[in-house]
């Protein structure tokens, strides 16, 4: 392990990040430029990794709209555009993989180790429908590329160590490649340890975890137009502690095996053809004793669960005139079983994921016009047929809660969602663009069938969520200066309201403190802006900044996890050899909150970070900083808590954090 003294650290500790961090050659940062600037954002992952948390969702937090919640120091859960959990479609390399807990304690992104991929894209809202089902809050994209060689040199190799003083005590990964025009191989591993974080109070956060993860590719090349990738990956966290929530998990392990084939130009009418196939299987343990001896024998309780996904996709492509087609049949499939015990007699006490099934089958068609005087037009048609069942349900406890409940235990819904679409480059570079679209997000196993008696019961009736959104933006680069800004409004019909009994009585048999999901109308509404200029050769400016306004427009009440008006404004300066950085991340006080569920108002907060790098060679790259310089005890509107568990409290973030990294290539 990587241990930097006090004298190495004082040294690299000059100054931190921009908007994302540079990458170890510390070449200046940037993010891909397109008509849809203002929408979507293409980075490197390493360019994110550059501080002392390397969690895969507070990284994401450096990318301007994007939110995280947080119950620990694992599995920070992401928010985009107001919208969370399966509003948001997280595909990682091509594959998904849905996690065990039921309270979201491990993510899609908790089995997603950033530092194993190449680039990650974050598409805010709707912009193509041929991603999936779903993604009515967004889309984020992990991805990994085919490893390139140097002329007579066959392999690469990259290791990163890094150590921190609060939290993160040992990050390390190591990537090897080798291949040739035929094929590939690529094996990568990490490795993470992490203690207990103390905030800004001084006070300790129950936060570590142990993590180790994995991945092999196998690739075939047999020429320029085809590749062939059979990849393996397991991800296994142990130990995790978690501030807001009854349990801890002991262990979350998942494993995902994909099949991708891409092949370009196979003929005069297929452009493109890309195949691919995914199953993914998670286990994932959680109680409330392994790390908290205060808990009496009586009073232990354990929850196991299991989950599996699959999934299958075919996107074709093909050209008529000036237009592309993108067409193709998606497949997507989630088995989820999840049992709460009594620890101390090892009896059953709540199926809380009653053996539920789903499924989604799909068809969908874009096309993509080409005019003149740089105009593009984009029109989509996407068909969904959604089924989900639970098998072992007890339909007693949806009686007991909800009025005029049908007695299903299934549901089989079938949707067709569209997008138009105009983007428009003019002269000075200035790109405009757009949007119209209306998108189904269906109800999750546990918005539908989650049964801990009737203090936490879904609701086998949920409709689906529509969203009629509309999206506008404009964005502007050239050699100096890049910016961009968009908003955008959504009409959400049927939104799933996740809310306490007691402030739903007319809908209900059973009304308290108990959680219950109801379908509601709701708008939300929001602004994206950036910039940055390079004021010389050197020296670079930005800053970034986004807002976000939800109302249950049936209650006349905000929605909850709306993000006040928030980003950072950032200096970086590089030479030849050394780069120094400085960035000031900040929040506005989010005074409109749901104040019926409990929600409590977040007061303004700043931070300042610091960074420096620096080459010593070819081969070595040493970075070094300081995270929240200034110790400022905070926390995010959108860090998670319970108001229906009796405990009302934010999960403070981590003080000052000192760290240091050391990236080595050969």
């Amino acid at each position: 392990m990587f241990k930097p003294n006090k004298i190495t650290l004082a040294v690299f500790s000059v100054c931190l990040t921009p908007n994302y961090a540079f990458a170890t050659d510390l070449t200046p940062i940037e993010v891909t430029t397109s008509q849809e600037e203002a929408q979507q954002k293409t980075v490197e992952a390493k360019k994110i990794l550059q501080a002392g948390n390397s969690e895969t969702g507070t990284t994401l937090r450096k990318i301007s709209g994007v939110e995280a919640s947080r119950m620990g120091g694992h599995g920070v859960d992401l928010v985009i555009r107001g919208q969370k959990e399966t509003q948001l479609n997280i595909l990682i390399d091509g594959a998904k993989i849905e996690g065990g807990c039921p309270n979201r304690m491990d993510p899609p992104t908790a089995y997603a180790e950033m530092s194993s991929f190449d680039d990650v894209t974050v598409i805010k809202g709707v912009n193509s429908v041929t991603y999936g089902t779903g993604g009515t809050g967004g889309t984020v994209l992990f991805e990994r590329n085919m490893p390139a060689f140097e002329d007579g040199k066959p392999y690469n190799g990259e290791i990163n160590l890094g150590t921190s003083n609060n939290g993160l005590t040992q990050d390390m990964n190591a990537t090897v490649s080798a291949g040739g025009d035929k094929g590939y191989i690529v094996l990568q591993g990490s490795k993470k340890s992490a203690d207990n974080y103390t905030d800004g109070n001084g006070d300790e956060v129950r936060s570590s975890y142990d993590s180790r993860q994995g991945h092999i590719d196998l690739g075939w090349t047999p020429n320029d137009n085809n590749e062939l990738r059979l990849s393996y990956e397991n991800t296994r966290t142990e130990d995790a502690l978690f501030q807001d929530a009854k349990m801890d998990a002991p262990l979350s392990d998942g494993s995902t095996t994909r099949l991708r084939y891409k092949g370009t130009d196979l003929t005069e009418n297929i452009q493109a053809l890309d195949i691919d196939l995914y199953h993914s299987d998670v286990d994932h343990v959680m109680n409330n004793y392994s790390f908290r001896p205060d808990t009496t024998l009586a009073n232990r309780k354990e929850t196991l669960t299991d989950v599996q996904s699959k999934g299958a996709k075919i996107k074709l492509t093909s050209m008529l005139g000036h237009t592309q087609l993108d067409y193709g049949v998606q497949f997507e499939g989630v088995d989820k079983m999840a049992t709460l015990y009594n620890a101390n007699t090892n009896t059953a006490l709540f199926d809380m994921w009653p053996n539920v099934s789903s499924e989604t089958r799909s068809a969908f068609l874009e096309s993509t016009s080409l005019f003149k005087n740089n105009q593009k037009v984009i029109m989509g048609l996407r068909y969904d047929n959604y089924t989900a069942n639970a098998d072992d349900t007890n339909k007693n406890y949806y009686r007991a809660v909800y009025k005029n409940y049908s007695e299903k235990t299934e549901v089989d819904q079938s949707n067709i969602n569209a997008l138009l679409r105009y983007e428009r480059k003019y002269d000075n570079n200035i790109n405009v663009f757009a949007a119209l679209s209306r998108t189904h997000r269906y109800a999750d196993a546990t918005e539908l069938f989650i049964a801990k008696g009737t203090s936490w019961t879904g609701n086998p009736d949920l409709k689906p969520e529509q969203h009629n959104q509309f999206d506008i933006g404009l964005s502007q680069s050239s050699n100096k200066t890049t910016w961009s800004a968009s908003i955008f409004y959504d009409s959400v019909n049927n939104y799933i309201l996740k809310d306490k009994g007691s402030n739903q009585t007319a809908s209900l048999n059973t009304a308290g403190t108990n959680t219950v999901y109801l379908n509601k109308d709701a708008t939300i509404s929001g602004l994206d802006i950036s910039a940055e200029t390079k004021a010389n050769q050197h020296l670079t400016l930005g800053g970034n900044a986004s807002l976000t306004h939800g109302t249950n427009e049936t209650d006349n009440r905000n929605l909850t996890g709306m993000s006040p008006f928030n980003g950072n404004l950032y200096a970086e300066y590089a030479a030849n050899s050394w780069n120094t950085g400085a960035r000031f991340n900040f929040a506005t006080a989010q005074d409109e909150v749901n104040s019926e569920f409990n929600e409590d108002e977040t007061p303004a907060w700043s931070t300042v970070d610091l960074y420096a790098g620096y080459k010593v060679n070819k081969t070595i790259v040493l970075t070094a900083g300081v995270d929240n310089l200034f110790d400022h005890a905070y926390f995010t509107h959108v860090n998670r808590y319970d108001p229906t568990q009796g405990d009302i409290y934010k999960v403070y973030e981590p003080g000052r954090i000192v760290w240091a990294k050391l990236n080595a290539k050969f």
